[in-house]
């Protein structure tokens, strides 16, 4: 992180009175999203728990960090593509289709 997104993060995160550490509700309610898709985010690296938690632990993220995550759009493009992407793929499993994909086009074939 470059200082000055440093110092932005570290402004908004005092503005908003957010603790150091949000759990995954929290997490989700920042990203206007559910917190199974946070879990997607952290399987698929999007986002990194703190302190490496063992998989059924309760996880915890810096506020800091996805303060500097959520100033940047192209880490906001990936988020949005790898769940959409994550709920195509389980879409298409359980009604029984295959997905193929082509490049960054995704196609269901029956």
């Amino acid at each position: 992180m470059t200082e000055e997104i440093m110092q932005v993060a570290l402004t908004t995160w005092a503005a908003k009175d957010l603790p150091a550490r949000l759990l995954a509700a929290q997490v989700a309610k920042l990203l206007n999203c559910s917190t199974e898709d946070v879990a997607i985010l952290v399987t698929a690296g999007n986002l990194r728990a703190l302190g490496r938690p063992k998989p059924n632990a309760v996880k915890f993220f810096s506020s800091i960090e996805l303060i500097a995550l959520l100033a940047d759009p192209t880490w906001l493009d990936d988020v949005t593509k790898t769940i959409g992407q994550h709920w195509r793929r389980k879409n298409a499993q359980r009604n029984g289709s295959v997905l193929e994909t082509h490049s960054d086009a995704a196609t269901i074939i029956n």
